[in-house]
């Protein structure tokens, strides 16, 4: 977190719970459901949460999205929010689809629930670490303009943010309610190449429901379960040989995160909790 926009928030009138909360918001989702507000401060009081919401509300900050059935979702839609976050044209403050404002409430419950990682939070960050710590070509994760490919937009993070040359990198795939894998065969199309110059990192697939869960795990370990050239190492994580390619170590993680969080419905009903399973 940016302890400056934090502070900024404050100055608005909000305590630094709230400034907190709202920063993680603006900077990773837009959208929040009231429970996140009350995960995020470890309380389940009304009061707190209304007056949070009252507040947000008069001052033009939030909008309130009635959708039906007892859910409100809420909007982060203000750019001078936005502007303190240094993005005031941030495409999180438009209105979006239903399917895409349920990715953007699991990606914020993803960021809640992996408040250890180091999250790169901006496409600036990205582009950052990846040409400057990782020394990767820019052409491996920007397109010709040189802004960050879209399919990079979902969270990345570093396990070990005191050491980001060596940490394994994070990169979440945000299953949103698919019915298929298409979605994720382009990512990891786009991202093959960055992916193996990285070396050591992990994928998480995330999703509301397993039915895409095997055929997502069979794709991506036909990419990364090499066949072993006879002049690489092998080595052992967590029970599965790993191939140590000829100048880097290919170390790569796949796993599923299935969330029973409730949500809008789309599709079907959820139930509560989270359970991940890596393969």
């Amino acid at each position: 977190m940016t302890v400056d926009s934090i502070v900024a928030f404050q100055s608005l009138g909000y305590t630094k719970r709230e400034a907190s909360f709202l920063y993680l918001v603006a900077a990773h989702s837009g959208y929040f459901l009231r429970r996140q507000f009350d995960y995020f401060i470890d309380r389940n009081r009304g009061s707190i949460v209304m007056r949070f919401l009252e507040k947000a509300r008069i001052a033009g900050h939030i909008a309130f999205l009635d959708y039906k059935q007892g859910w409100h979702v809420y909007h982060l839609c203000s750019r001078s929010i936005y502007r303190l976050v240094g993005n005031p044209e941030s495409q999180l403050r438009r209105r979006k689809g239903d399917a895409e404002v349920r990715a953007r409430l699991m990606t914020l419950d993803y960021v809640l629930e992996n408040e250890n990682d180091h999250f790169l939070e901006s496409a600036e960050d990205r582009i950052r670490f990846f040409a400057t710590n990782r020394h990767i070509p820019l052409e491996l994760f920007t397109d010709g303009d040189g802004r960050l490919l879209p399919l990079l937009a979902y969270p990345v993070s570093l396990a070990d943010p005191d050491h980001p040359r060596q940490s394994p990198v994070r990169f979440a795939f945000i299953d949103d309610g698919l019915l298929t894998i298409e979605k994720f065969l382009r990512f990891l199309s786009a991202t093959e190449q960055l992916l193996r110059a990285i070396g050591n990192f992990e994928v998480i697939y995330v999703a509301v429901s397993e039915f895409n869960f095997a055929d997502a795990k069979h794709a991506f370990w036909k990419r990364f379960d090499e066949v072993v050239p006879t002049n690489a190492g092998l080595f052992e994580d967590n029970n599965r040989l790993i191939v140590a390619l000829p100048g880097a170590a290919l170390r790569a993680r796949f796993t599923t995160l299935l969330f029973r969080y409730p949500y809008p419905t789309l599709r079907r009903s959820e139930a509560r909790g989270s359970e991940r399973v890596r393969s």
